[in-house]
């Protein structure tokens, strides 16, 4: 039997699950069909190098966004609820996004020659502890849908009593990261490598929505975490680009963030949607 339970048509049919699943499925596939050709123009058009702007905002906005991303994830799975599967998504999400920026753009890193390699160790640590929380309750989901497949399996989740605090520990250690960039990070800097930075970005976003319309498709509601790392990606991508722009960039940052927010919430809102209908049904 199939680890990824998908949901039954008959009950699709029936109104219940996912609102108009088949038209969110071809909502993403078309983002991410869309996003193809604005990736190959980015790469033409994108300069290698320019100043960025408002550092010490950018930075702190990324490092309160993973600790509160951690930390409700610490909460959330210590009270036994399936959204800690997305509060895992957001924050491993965010983390890994900042740490790509920071090491393909160089700014805002520090003249520190261990500064890179401990940065890098912090960044794994939290995306591990993130998949083991997204993994558990995936295993959760999938154990529920065999019990009510009528296996006799029980939905018992393998709780880690220990990663609540683990997660709550990586939090605490982003303190010092916050508290080196308010002292002694200036707020400008020449970003190194953007042509790469913004590309890629843009194209975790195009694979992030292809993942989410597949598991829409397949009816599956592990599209909580592609639909939540959709959301994440384009919520740091309006933030990005908006606050690290001069004067005259700012305004076209702010316009494209008025089609990545709203698209970010929908994005929050399918992985609601996919968590709740498992939580009716118990099927994953």
């Amino acid at each position: 039997m199939s680890n990824d339970p998908e949901i039954r048509e008959g009950d699709i049919t029936r109104g219940r699950g996912l609102t108009g699943i088949r038209y969110l499925t071809w909502l993403y596939w078309a983002g991410a069909v869309g996003l193809a050709p604005w990736i190959v123009y980015l790469f033409l058009s994108q300069v290698k190098r320019a100043p960025t702007h408002q550092l010490h905002i950018l930075t702190v906005g990324l490092i309160l966004a993973m600790m509160l991303g951690l930390l409700v994830t610490a909460w959330l799975y210590s009270r036994d609820s399936r959204l800690s599967a997305m509060a895992a998504s957001f924050a491993a999400t965010v983390t890994f996004i900042s740490a790509w920026f920071r090491i393909l753009t160089r700014a805002g890193a520090s003249t520190w020659a261990g500064s890179i390699p401990t940065f890098l160790a912090v960044v794994t640590a939290i995306v591990v502890l993130c998949v083991i929380t997204i993994r558990t309750e995936l295993a959760a989901l999938t154990g529920t849908a065999l019990s009510r497949a009528g296996t006799g399996l029980s939905r018992a989740r393998p709780h880690a009593r220990w990663l609540p605090l683990a997660l709550a520990i990586a939090a605490l250690a982003l303190v010092p990261s916050l508290v080196l960039v308010l002292a002694v990070e200036p707020t400008a800097q020449i970003a190194q490598h953007l042509r790469l930075a913004w590309t890629g970005l843009d194209v975790f976003e195009l694979l992030a929505m292809a993942y989410t319309a597949r598991a829409l498709h397949r009816r599956s509601a592990t599209a909580v975490v592609p639909a939540t790392v959709t959301g994440t990606l384009l919520l740091c991508d309006a933030w990005i680009n908006v606050i690290s722009s001069n004067a005259a960039g700012r305004f076209e940052g702010i316009a494209l963030a008025f089609v990545e927010v709203p698209i970010a919430a929908l994005s929050f809102w399918v992985a609601t949607r996919a968590l709740s209908f498992a939580a009716a049904e118990g099927l994953g």
